[in-house]
């Protein structure tokens, strides 16, 4: 099992990326890592590479600081041998490791293999379901209106991207990082809000990874005192029929593993289950 590591991200693109095209929703993570670095010219604290076996790529990886390591399987020439590989490369370099995100089986073998080479603990910090929608269903829907944010509502869009993040990671973003944030999606129009009949304002979702064929589609918050009322899911179908119009294949979304009615409510519009990712920090032994 050969460990090829890219310091070059266009090099790693040049030699791989139409075979991670193939599964494009499930290898977004490495991808669209490497577009963003490639796109943003970085080369300190990012490192993209693969483990090869008989010539044919079997798992791909990206590791930029200060995020976990995305891990990558490709669908039926991945093995575990190759997740161990990978797990003895680092344990054996001096390259500085957050985490690690990937499917649950990966990184379990990862965590295993590379206890032997840190005292370092894993901590699970959160498990998703990933999500693809190719074709909407027929849905009767809530009524309300799906609009684009205004500039001026920024400041409720950055305290819902920190309630988010509060729930989905137990995580708070700083305020201030937050509401930049918040101007600069909204500049974008990647803000979509979800009024309810007496035009206020219930749900939100934000389309902010924008892939080769598709877009991710994050950020989808309800204020706990709208849930159970349908917003959110007829927030994700209106935002979801525009981003097919607009010519993406599918579009996708990530769902706390701790939510099952929110995927219902997705699989009620088009969403499928393809795939899962859970996300393990490394934590020192005091």
């Amino acid at each position: 099992m050969e460990v090829k590591v890219y310091k070059d991200t266009r090099a790693f693109l040049d030699e791989y990326e139409m075979i991670l095209l193939e599964h494009e929703s499930m290898s977004q993570l490495v991808l669209y890592s490497a577009y963003q670095c490639d796109r943003k010219h970085i080369t300190e604290k990012a490192s993209f590479g693969c483990c090869i076996k008989s010539g044919k790529p079997q798992l791909f990886f990206s590791n930029v600081t200060p995020y976990s390591m995305a891990i990558y399987l490709v669908p039926e020439e991945g093995d575990y041998a190759s997740v161990i590989a990978l797990a003895d490369y680092f344990g054996n370099s001096d390259i500085i490791m957050e985490g690690i995100i990937a499917r649950i089986d990966v990184c379990k073998e990862f965590i295993e293999e590379y206890k032997k080479f840190t005292l370092h603990q894993f901590t699970e910090i959160l498990g998703m379901d990933l999500m693809e929608l190719r074709m909407l269903n027929e849905l009767v829907l809530i009524h309300g209106t799906h609009r684009l944010a205004l500039p001026e509502e920024a400041k409720i869009v950055a305290e819902w991207m920190i309630d988010f993040q509060l729930e989905a990671f137990t995580i708070e973003l700083d305020y201030q990082a937050a509401r930049e944030r918040a101007d600069k999606l909204i500049s974008e129009n990647k803000v979509y809000f979800y009024e309810n009949k007496d035009k206020k304002v219930v749900s939100m979702a934000i389309a902010t990874r924008k892939l080769p064929h598709g877009t991710t589609i994050t950020y989808v918050f309800t204020p706990e005192q709208y849930r159970g009322n349908g917003y959110a899911a007829a927030n994700i179908y209106y935002l979801s029929k525009e981003l097919l119009e607009r010519g993406n294949e599918f579009c996708s979304l990530f769902i706390d593993k701790k939510n099952p009615l929110s995927e219902r409510a997705y699989e009620k519009v088009g969403y499928k289950v393809i795939d899962e990712v859970y996300e393990y920090k490394m934590i020192p032994v005091l």
